[in-house]
């Protein structure tokens, strides 16, 4: 953790943490942000936000993704194990 703002019963967290697919034995490292309400000591909001796109990664062993990030698919990009 590396900060951590309150105002009221509103809560924010970030910092960053490390993974390891425990299969495929490929570690990173994600930052996090939490975002948290909490009123009278229980939290009634969480909201965890982090590097989804590196965890999945980390569980690809073998092959290519083709990537669609727009609706024109001459913008699609490919990831290997070399990118």
């Amino acid at each position: 953790m590396t900060d951590l703002i309150s105002e009221n019963e509103t809560v924010a967290v970030f910092g960053q943490f490390t993974y390891t697919s425990v299969v495929a034995q490929q570690t990173f490292t994600s930052p996090f942000s939490i975002k948290a309400m909490v009123k009278n000591g229980l939290i009634t909001y969480f909201q965890f936000m982090e590097d989804t796109y590196a965890s999945a990664a980390s569980f690809r062993v073998a092959g290519e993704w083709i990537i669609q990030q727009d609706a024109d698919s001459t913008k699609n990009f490919s990831v290997s194990e070399n990118s």
